[in-house]
């Protein structure tokens, strides 16, 4: 993994419809390397790639996800004309080019998405190295771990507190992605004592992320790879 990482938040989402193919596609072609992506479960048991649990800011529905078919979700407009996409496809669109990191956004995550990366594995379609499973909701995050230890994890939140690092411990995670206001030296010097790399969201300014290098961040997400991801 490159020494400084930067991921590209929902795709190139400043100016794509976020959590897109076409986003995606965007974020590739601008260089980056890593994509990170929110998955929610339809009400058919389909792995979507959308952020919010309700539909109304990011398409022309409305209601909640999880009370809506693939097959209605596909019908929705996510912009631009785009559809909301499938885990799986977007695993294909960066198979070989991107590390992916999927973020257990809804309830019930855990275990369909462990289920899709081993048929993966196991297919030889995807590696461990090439995913990372984050989450606020610890519960998912468990879920998944327990059924495929090989994947890394990475726990999300607005700010680290004891509660934290003990989860950081007990899930042995690769990384902490905090909010890039509640990161100081002090939370990177524990970061660095227990060998765990510290990722800031959402970072589109560059002063500030020099700021954050300067610091000894390891990596930020940012809406803008064209600008902050370079092969």
């Amino acid at each position: 993994m490159q020494d400084f990482i930067c991921i590209a938040h929902r795709g190139a989402s400043g100016h794509w419809p976020e959590n897109t193919l076409l986003a995606f596609q965007k974020a590739l072609a601008a260089g980056a390397r890593w994509l990170e992506l929110d998955v929610h479960l339809s009400a058919d048991g389909e792995l979507v790639v959308i952020h919010d649990a309700a539909l109304e800011r990011t398409t022309d529905g409305d209601g909640l996800v999880a009370l809506q078919t693939y097959e209605q979700l596909r019908s929705l407009d996510a912009g631009r004309g785009e559809k909301i996409p499938l885990l799986a496809d977007v695993l294909n669109l960066a198979a070989g080019r991107a590390i992916v990191n999927v973020e257990l956004k809804g309830v019930g995550t855990g275990e369909p998405v462990a289920e899709l990366l081993r048929r993966r594995f196991v297919a030889g379609l995807l590696k461990p190295a090439a995913v990372l499973a984050s989450s606020l909701n610890e519960d998912e995050l468990r879920k998944l771990a327990g059924l495929l230890p090989q994947v890394p994890l990475a726990l999300v939140a607005k700010t680290a507190n004891r509660h934290l690092w003990q989860l950081a411990n007990e899930l042995d995670v690769w990384s902490l992605h905090l909010k890039k206001g509640s990161i100081n030296q002090d939370l990177l010097a524990e970061a660095r004592a227990g060998k765990r790399k510290v990722l800031a969201y959402t970072v589109n300014d560059r002063p500030q992320l020099q700021r954050l290098r300067d610091w000894g961040v390891d990596g930020i997400f940012t809406d803008y790879p064209e600008h902050f991801c370079h092969a």
